[in-house]
């Protein structure tokens, strides 16, 4: 009798840790997932021990007693030394509190990455500072995976872009409306590179075929004639031209080179609607993203909606990336 009474109460405890609730990995983190700080977690790559504790969207506040806001906080907490570490955290489905203790080595899966985390961090705060309109499908992501090829020459793939911090516009021309909020995207751009360039921020114009798009995109001398054509003047002089990429053709596309800093989530398969305006930290993190356009409201000074939408994220890169 006494077994079976045990008996039950084992199968009751699994039952019930069968039932946990479980973060969902596509959920966009909004203001009441990210309100209570700390550190969020954006991917988790795994670890040595307790990592499968940890999921995407837990905020971590504390590492072995020290509190933690940011993703520099966490790095100073060194949690890759193969030492146990432990994290006090706030689950992303209850909120409730948990007590988790993790054991991390540096990973080398992701090359060209080198001292890979156990998992891809970001303060709460700062990625709460996004509007809720630059909350789409790739917001709180770490780079995905993504093979794009500068029209000057070279490729960059997803993990190339971690360490700089990024304003890309992945732009669709399927039709005169799609290419003429890229023209405006481009001249907007054009103006603020010099200020943007000034903070550290490094401008991609991407030229790409939308998962619903029904146009090739250009190749590079098209590309160029297309830029050209469209090219700002100021007192009669071209400005200079931002950095031009486009979507690699059959031939080019290199499925070992479609590389990003999470297992198989794409660029191109999240992108929804022409213009889509991504902009990522020097960690990696995508901390807007944006798509087609947004509406202004009454009392903005600009009340054009293209001219709104790339302007915002413009001052957002400078001011807060």
């Amino acid at each position: 009798m006494q077994r079976f009474v045990a008996f039950l109460a084992l199968t009751s405890a699994l039952s019930l840790a069968s039932c946990e609730p479980r973060a969902d990995p596509f959920k966009i983190a909004r203001d009441k997932d990210l309100k209570a700080g700390g550190v969020y977690v954006s991917y988790n790559l795994g670890c040595e021990s307790g990592c499968d504790k940890v999921e995407k969207g837990d905020l971590i506040q504390k590492i072995d007693g020290k509190p933690v806001k940011t993703g520099a906080d966490f790095d100073a907490a060194n949690v890759m030394d193969g030492k146990p570490h432990k994290l006090e955290i706030l689950s992303a489905v209850t909120m409730a509190p948990k007590t988790v203790e993790i054991t991390a080595t540096p990973k080398t899966n992701l090359p060209p990455l080198e001292k890979v985390p156990p998992f891809w961090t970001v303060g709460a705060e700062q990625l709460n500072a996004a509007p809720d309109w630059a909350r789409r499908r790739m917001f709180g992501h770490a780079s995905p995976m993504v093979q794009l090829i500068s029209i000057n020459g070279g490729t960059l793939d997803g993990r190339q872009l971690y360490g700089k911090k990024r304003l890309v516009v992945a732009w669709d021309w399927g039709d005169r409306q799609e290419e003429s909020y890229a023209v405006s995207f481009m001249q907007v751009l054009q103006k603020a590179q010099a200020d943007l360039a000034a903070k550290g921020v490094e401008i991609m114009f991407a030229h790409v075929l939308f998962p619903t798009g029904r146009k090739q995109p250009m190749n590079d001398t098209d590309l160029r004639a297309w830029a050209d054509k469209w090219t700002v003047k100021d007192g009669g002089q071209k400005l200079p031209m931002i950095p031009f990429y486009r979507q690699p053709n059959k031939v080019e596309f290199n499925e070992a080179r479609e590389l990003g800093m999470e297992n198989a989530y794409t660029m191109m398969e999240n992108l929804g609607q022409s213009p889509a305006i991504l902009l990522l930290d020097e960690r990696g993190i995508v901390r807007w993203h944006s798509e087609g356009l947004q509406t202004p409201t009454a009392d903005e000074k600009i009340q054009k909606p293209d001219q709104f939408t790339i302007i915002e994220a413009v001052e957002y890169a400078r001011d807060k990336l």
